[in-house]
């Protein structure tokens, strides 16, 4: 033990030097982190039967409130498919935005289920269910717990509900999924069925006064059709035959070979042309048997020379059509070539790169590049050292090793850049290929857009000429069937033009009511099933366990507040103090019946006298007090032990009880306690005829009556007077004192004792007391001082 050694050392201990003391007990401590693992680990171990006991009570309710807390409950579910587009019938819906607006329509559809009315109309079938009974709010409880799941880019609408009783949860969503197709899809063809009627009813009505007004103007209207008939045919004559009319039309184009219209056969998919990737730039060869553009245009519909005529404006808009098309195309195919010089650049740079690290170093790990540096190495080793040893450079022999190893040299180079060239051969034709494949990609476009722009240049050519063979300035004057326009004719054509588009809307309307619906159910409410079994299991297991942790806890709380003295580690962090004897087991066991008890600690006890003997008593000292920090943490049956060790070596002994207010050391020697300590300072008796004298060579002195007469004279001289007297009479003086925080006179004492060892107890005596006591024992500067550890395991009594 060196903090044993330490002590003896000197005559003084290490009371003398408290850093020299700090230094001695810190010597050899462990990590505070393992330290405090150890510490934790203890208290488990302590308490390992009442956190067993606890922890299974706290952990089986806790297990019990989550397995039913955490009950897995039963859902059922039914599914709607949304269309993504609604039917369109006669082409009177635009597919396109119908697509663009589905999400907002599933949406839409996602909010109406869960929507107030929904539900509503939902509870009229649900209301006496019991899941739905015990609900103070049920509108709130089922926008709460219905579940409505789509994904995206699926049409399929999920309705789930989840409850403990299965038939429930089934109604449950049966009444709402029921409740929205009612609600909304089928008020929905019933608003269109009632618009249908109210078309229906304006259309015969406007029909009744189309037919009133027809006859008013018939005769002006075949009056009109005569004046407008003339000999003198319109200004400027008949038009011009134009190429391309309805009345000329040109002959149709033969059908070319796939490829042929680029100016180029196509190539297959995933081909490089001939000449490597790079050719696959390369811009298309002219085709000798290209036909141009003008020669493939498709003849104009039939009448569609009256057609223009008739509306200018077509002719117009397709003029400004095609000049966007002709000025569109020339930036796609710029966009195109640049991407494509991308692409060769790229093709150039695969081709050129250097060889890679990593293939370099797998080349050197080549089994035939491997043997062939030996070989190299071999013959570059016989030349240097022929080299060397030679006297002539110039030898046949020196001449021929000097070949042999420029032979292998240059032969392990042409290996190495072949099996480079193998190695990378792979992988650059990989990604050749995929660059090669974006080049024919690439120009095919280009060929597309080119046979594109020059479709839109002829065609561009065709329509302006016939928008300057048109007779415009006759067209101002006339109307669009050749007749003068005649004024009383504009209330009937207005009134026919409604009528048209209310039978327009009549029929678009029945079309729709026609169509299928956009919503349809798919399947009603399932069977319901069980689920989330795992959730509710792994909670209940946590929550049993969280039982025991909490537990374990509360007990580690409480001893790290506590801060009971758990080992002899804690004994040397907490005191600072030198530790001089170390009692297995509780301090009674000096007089325990079984034999085993017993011999370890009075073997103990043995080893703290030897101690005592040889860094005291051989030194001079003679009075060594026993003390502690509260309570008696076991320094009764310590002082009573030491001294009748000191005894049995020939010693004369006095053991004195000066624990004047508990006296309990006449217990332990079985005597009277009269006649002591507190009857010689109260002058009623002599101290020299209160001693009793006991087997084995120790002397007693009792401690006596404790009366408040005694706590004023135990201080000053007398006290001084009295241990003098007993250090001329006896070799060794063991003074039990009383605790030196409880009370003032265990100062006075403690401060003219030689040696003060402080005792403490295992799971008794706490390490804040423990620190007190050391900083109490510094302060009264007693020559030398020590730690007494009673009730360490076996292992620890052998330090």
């Amino acid at each position: 033990m060196s903090s044993t050694t330490a002590t003896a050392a000197t005559p003084s201990g290490t009371g003398a030097n408290p850093s020299l003391r700090l230094a001695v007990q810190r010597r050899g401590m462990p990590a505070p982190e393992a330290a405090n693992t150890w510490r934790v680990l203890h208290y488990l171990r302590l308490h390992w039967l009442m956190i067993l006991f606890c922890g299974s009570l706290l952990g089986g309710v806790a297990a019990y409130a989550a397995w039913q807390l955490l009950a897995s409950k039963y859902e059922s579910y039914a599914l709607l498919q949304v269309s993504s587009v609604p039917a369109a019938l006669a082409n009177q819906n635009n597919p396109t935005q119908a697509r663009t607006d589905f999400v907002t329509y599933l949406k839409t559809t996602a909010a109406l289920l869960r929507s107030e009315f929904v539900l509503n109309a939902a509870l009229r079938d649900i209301r006496d269910l019991p899941t739905i009974r015990n609900q103070k709010d049920p509108i709130k409880f089922l926008d709460e717990e219905l579940i409505v799941q789509w994904q995206d880019g699926s049409e399929v609408v999920r309705i789930a509900f989840k409850s403990r009783e299965p038939q429930d949860a089934r109604r449950i969503v049966d009444a709402v999924q029921k409740a929205f197709m009612a609600e909304v899809i089928q008020k929905d063809v019933q608003e269109k069925q009632l618009f249908l009627r109210k078309v229906e009813e304006a259309q015969l009505e406007l029909r009744k006064i189309l037919e009133r007004k027809a006859e008013r103007p018939l005769a002006a209207r075949e009056g009109g059709e005569g004046a407008g008939a003339g000999p003198n045919p319109p200004a400027g004559g008949p038009n011009p035959p134009v190429a391309g009319r309805g009345d000329h039309p040109l002959p149709v184009p033969p059908v070319l070979p796939a490829g042929a219209a680029g100016g180029a056969p196509a190539l297959p998919v995933g081909a490089v042309p001939q000449g490597g990737p790079a050719a696959a730039g390369a811009p298309p060869a002219p085709n000798p048997i290209l036909i141009p553009a003008a020669a493939m245009l498709p003849a104009e519909p039939a009448g569609w020379d009256r057609l223009i005529r008739s509306n200018p404006a077509i002719v117009v808009n397709k003029v400004t059509a095609l000049i966007q098309e002709v000025e569109r195309l020339p930036i796609e195919i710029n966009h195109a070539q640049r991407r494509l010089a991308i692409l060769r650049e790229k093709m150039e740079s695969i081709k050129n790169a250097p060889v890679s690290d990593i293939t370099l170093q797998l080349v050197e790990k080549d089994p035939e590049v491997m043997a062939q540096v030996q070989r190299t190495r071999q013959a570059l080793r016989e030349y240097e050292f022929r080299r060397n040893a030679a006297a002539d450079p110039e030898a046949p022999k020196l001449r021929e090793l000097k070949a042999s190893y420029e032979a292998h040299e240059a032969a392990l180079a042409a290996l190495r850049k072949e099996k480079a060239d193998a190695l990378e051969r792979n992988r650059r034709l990989a990604e050749a290929q995929k660059v090669a494949a974006e080049m024919e990609e690439v120009i095919r476009s280009i060929q597309r857009l080119q046979e594109q722009l020059d479709t839109a240049k002829a065609l561009l050519a065709r329509t302006e000429r016939q928008l300057v063979h048109l007779p415009l300035g006759e067209k101002v004057a006339e109307g669009s069937d050749g007749r003068i326009y005649r004024p009383e004719l504009s209330d009937l054509d207005s009134t026919d033009g409604i009528y048209r588009r209310l039978v327009q809307q009549y029929y678009l309307t029945r079309l729709e009511l026609d169509s299928p619906p956009r919503v349809r159910v798919i399947q009603s409410a399932s069977t319901p099933i069980q689920r989330d079994m795992k959730k509710q299991i792994v909670g209940t297991i946590f929550a049993g366990l969280m039982g025991f942790v909490l537990v374990a806890a509360g007990v580690i709380a409480v001893e790290t507040l506590a801060q009971r003295i758990s080992s002899l580690q804690d004994v040397r962090q907490a005191a600072g103090l030198a530790v001089v004897g170390v009692i297995p087991g509780k301090a009674e066991a000096v007089f325990a019946r079984s034999a085993s008890e017993r011999a370890a600690a009075v073997e103990a006890v043995d080893k703290l006298r030897a101690y005592v003997s040889q860094a005291y008593l051989t030194r001079g000292a003679t009075v060594i007090g026993l003390t502690s920090a509260l309570q008696d943490d076991g320094k009764a049956v310590v002082a009573v032990a030491l001294a009748a060790s000191i005894a049995h070596t020939g010693l004369r002994t006095l053991l004195v009880d000066f624990d004047l207010r508990r006296g309990q050391l006449h217990r332990f020697l079985g005597v009277e306690n009269h006649n002591g300590v507190s009857e010689w300072l109260r002058g009623e008796t002599d101290a020299t005829a209160a001693i009793r004298s006991l087997s084995g060579g120790l002397h007693f002195l009792p401690a006596g009556r404790w009366t408040e007469e005694v706590r004023a004279a135990a201080t000053g001289e007398r006290l001084s007077q009295l241990l003098a007297a007993w250090k001329g009479s006896f070799d060794c003086v063991i003074v039990h004192n009383h605790a030196l925080l409880a009370a003032a006179e265990a100062l006075e004492v403690g401060r003219r004792c030689d040696v003060l060892l402080v005792c403490c107890q295992y799971r008794e005596t706490t390490v804040p007391l423990l620190k007190r006591v050391a900083e109490r024992i510094l302060q009264l500067e007693a020559p030398s001082s020590g730690i007494v550890y009673v009730g360490a395991s076996p292992a620890e009594s052998l330090c």
